[in-house]
């Protein structure tokens, strides 16, 4: 009579599953949400072991960053720095707080309004007037850096 052990090991190696390479299964894992990776990691050891080579965390945790910006202030109350702290877990890559990877204008200021469902937008002052500023707003994914300028409007200005 076969063991328990056994019998799983012999299971697990007819599965579907394990006939798909490491790079499949990242691929498939970079759609789930992050709290549900971390159970994925339960399944099995290759599992596990693909979820937590150090070669796939920035892939798997590119839509799956939690986390929240704050500023810094120097005793002049003057703004110091933009920070991010993340609580999706210390195997997800670090948030850039400067949000470097959007290019600014002459100005080169960069505020944050409003965020949702990871996206950020994003006031850029583009070059400043003697009466007035050249503004555009921006929506960006942090986690992913990628970032797209949103049409302007004769409202633009006024928001």
């Amino acid at each position: 009579m076969a063991s328990r052990g056994s019998k799983n090991k012999r299971n697990t190696e007819r599965s579907p599953f394990s006939r798909l390479s490491d790079d499949l299964l990242v691929e498939i894992f970079s759609r789930v949400p992050f709290k549900f990776i971390c159970c994925c990691k339960c399944v099995c050891t290759r599992w596990r072991g693909v979820i937590s080579h150090p070669d796939h965390h920035k892939q798997l945790c590119q839509s799956t960053v939690a986390g929240f910006f704050y500023k810094t202030y120097n005793e002049n109350n003057k703004r110091v720095s933009r920070c991010y702290q993340s609580v999706s877990g210390k195997g997800c890559p670090r948030v850039d707080p400067s949000l470097s990877f959007i290019p600014r204008g002459k100005e080169g200021d960069l505020y944050l309004l409003d965020n949702c469902n990871g996206l950020l937008l994003c006031r850029r002052l583009k070059e400043k007037r003697p009466r007035s500023e050249i503004l555009d707003y921006v929506v960006c994914n942090p986690a992913t850096e990628k970032w797209v300028a949103v049409p302007t409007t004769k409202w633009s200005n006024k928001v």
